[in-house]
């Protein structure tokens, strides 16, 4: 009779099983008493983030703006609309919520995902600022930006408190910080960051004056110790140094004009920005064709800013649609996992660049107005953690 596999050695074998099918490990975890208490430990949750590296996307968030049909609705008229943050599954993954009515999705990142109340419009205060762990469903709602009085645009990112001295694969448990950044005409931009940990706001770092066009609110990069927001699609990229708490500038392509960019990150760790644009081509016909483009940054010896072209995929071709029926005023970016989303008049795909997969999504009724992924190791028992 074979003898019984060492908690070691069952371990490597769970181990092996895929992180994007959180269920397998589920029905792990079903076999018997022990080797669900093998997979719920600390150490088993661990050790199999260190095997796989990289989290999977869980899902994505898709910001949503409805209404009632029966009801006149203004564009410009923010309280016309009924807002929700609603999960969209891209594994077997099933959080206990799987929606914020009234809410906006911003940012996501180490397992948390960053939310916003709606309605908000130009001038008003910024209010209801969330943090939100889908695997435990712990929820954290933040005190009022006390600078942030009537900001004409900002945008606000979370990322893990203790930056610069953890690996990331396993920091659900340690504080978060929440950096905001305000711009309001002819001001100079400030950011101000709130600790868990301190349970308050910073006082405030000035960044140079706010461009006509303000802060685009779209999810920041995080690139080593350093945030990255879109400032202008036109113009700049703002650099938060969490570790030092300063400001600087990048600038992007000097020809780079388009409608809407989305910060990116490359496998080997750099800077980077997608964009969809629509060509014509001065045929007969007037051909459209519609490209994502992708460009990385790197740094000359002199410190100059080098932005280089590396991808560049015709979506109408890819995705089997008109070129005439793609948006260009959006697309996202899932950071570590290298997956697009683009929407068409109608629909949204998510384009994997490492395994060429193109799936359609299917995220309800309603006007897709935004896309946050969401990345995270699941594994048993993390549920079942207190705060």
């Amino acid at each position: 009779m074979a003898g019984r596999l060492s908690d070691e050695l069952l371990e490597e074998i769970l181990f092996r099983l895929a992180p994007d099918d959180p269920v397998s490990l589920v029905r792990a975890a079903a076999v018997c008493p022990r080797w669900r208490r093998v997979v719920s430990t600390p150490g088993f949750r661990r050790g199999f983030a260190q095997r796989h590296r990289t989290a999977p996307m869980l899902g994505f968030f898709a910001n949503m703006r409805d209404w009632d049909e029966d009801r006149e609705v203004d564009d410009d008229d923010y309280e016309s609309y009924d807002y929700v943050a609603r999960f969209v599954r891209a594994t077997r993954f099933y959080p206990c919520r799987g929606e914020r009515r009234d809410f906006r999705a911003l940012d996501a990142r180490h397992g948390r995902v960053l939310l916003a109340s709606m309605p908000w419009e130009p001038g008003l205060k910024v209010q209801g600022l969330e943090v939100w762990d889908l695997v435990t469903d712990e929820l954290w709602e933040l005190p009022d930006v006390p600078h942030a009085h009537s900001p004409t645009s900002w945008n606000a990112a979370v990322v893990c408190g203790a930056h610069g001295v953890c690996d990331h694969l396993d920091c659900r448990r340690k504080p978060f910080l929440v950096v905001f950044l305000d711009s309001r005409p002819k001001k100079k931009m400030h950011l101000s960051v709130y600790s868990s940990e301190a349970g308050t706001w910073s006082e405030p770092t000035y960044g140079p004056t706010s461009p006509t066009n303000g802060v685009e609110m779209v999810p920041p990069a995080l690139v080593g110790n350093a945030l990255h927001f879109l400032i202008d699609a036109t113009y700049v990229i703002l650099k938060y140094d969490l570790a030092t708490r300063t400001v600087s500038t990048i600038f992007l392509p000097d020809d780079f004009i388009t409608d809407f960019a989305a910060l990116t990150t490359t496998e080997d760790g750099r800077l980077g920005f997608a964009r969809v644009e629509k060509r014509t081509a001065k045929d007969n016909r007037f051909t459209v064709t519609c490209i994502l483009g992708h460009w990385s940054m790197e740094t000359g010896p002199e410190g100059h800013v080098l932005w280089t072209q590396d991808r560049s995929i015709v979506l109408e071709t890819l995705l089997n649609v008109d070129a005439c029926s793609i948006r260009n005023d959006y697309v996202a970016f899932a950071h570590g996992v290298g997956v697009f989303f683009v929407g068409t008049d109608v629909e949204w795909f998510s384009i994997d660049l490492k395994s060429g997969r193109v799936r359609k999504e299917n995220y309800g009724d309603g006007f897709n107005y935004g896309v946050v992924p969401y990345t995270s190791f699941y594994t048993p028992g993390i549920a079942l953690l207190g705060p």
